[in-house]
């Protein structure tokens, strides 16, 4: 077969209207099961981007998907969406390692007992770690904004826990002037950065959270806010996929200073 010649084509050939005619073309087949959400996490000194990736340092902030980097002292803003608790529960290291099981709702963690590092051990002696999940956007400069998953566990499950509590103390002011309510989760953005933390157990980076501005404070607030509430009922419908728990090892049980200590 000849080899086709690409030629520059002119500006007379192409138009937005003919790529908006083929819009999706090629994708016919591809359904919900084809897609993941992409993560967010911080990287630590001995995260295995730091030695693969250009540029990578620990305490930038990175996307999963595309091993986009994000400086953490500039972090980012993103709009939460949902929330959820979960118990991962790992095979230790010296047995081979490896995710057995990811346990939603709430864990009997009184059944376990805890290591000297602070670790939750079951009676099958595998590690339970529990793990805040966020759906959030990420809100880009252009205005534009894209759909991830963030997992908070270890050190940084207080500071899920302050997140939320500044979700639920949120008030609004009630339409007909008397009183107040707590908006949907989606109403406000926050500005996630990264600082260093440490404790006995070694140093590592954690997230730090800020309040930012209320969609009614952003320009194209309201299409952003539904947007969200559309997102949301896919995620509970069970039509969101996300890649494998990340901000740990995926095939081995965590180290007690790899990532983030308990």
């Amino acid at each position: 077969m000849a080899k086709k010649q690409i030629t520059k084509a002119s500006k007379n050939e192409l138009s937005v209207t003919s790529f908006e005619e083929d819009g999706g073309a090629g994708q016919e087949e591809m359904g919900k099961d084809d897609y993941i959400i992409p993560r967010l996490k911080i990287l630590q000194a001995l995260s295995e981007q730091v030695q693969s990736v250009d540029g990578a340092k620990a305490g930038m902030i990175i996307d999963n998907a595309e091993e986009k980097l994000i400086d953490g002292g500039e972090g980012v803003t993103v709009l939460p969406i949902t929330y959820s608790k979960s118990y991962l529960e790992w095979e230790p290291r010296k047995q081979g390692g490896g995710l057995v099981n990811v346990h939603k709702g709430d864990y009997p963690l009184n059944n376990c007992k805890r290591d000297d590092r602070g670790q939750y051990i079951n009676n099958d002696g595998n590690v339970i770690m529990p793990c805040a999940e966020y759906y959030i956007y990420v809100l880009n400069e252009d205005g534009s904004y894209s759909p991830y998953a963030l997992s908070m566990h270890g050190s940084q499950i207080k500071k899920s826990k302050k997140w939320n509590t500044m979700i639920n103390q949120l008030r609004v002011a009630r339409s007909e002037g008397e009183g107040s309510f707590n908006p949907a989760m989606f109403y406000r953005t926050y500005k996630l950065t990264t600082s260093p933390e440490s404790n006995d157990q070694g140093s590592w980076f954690g997230w730090k959270i800020a309040g930012d501005n209320n969609v009614t404070e952003i320009e194209n607030g309201m299409q952003l806010y539904n947007d969200a509430k559309a997102f949301r009922e896919q995620i509970i419908a069970g039509d969101v996929k996300t890649s494998a728990h990340e901000g740990m090892p995926e095939t081995k049980a965590p180290e007690s200073t790899e990532e983030v200590p308990f």
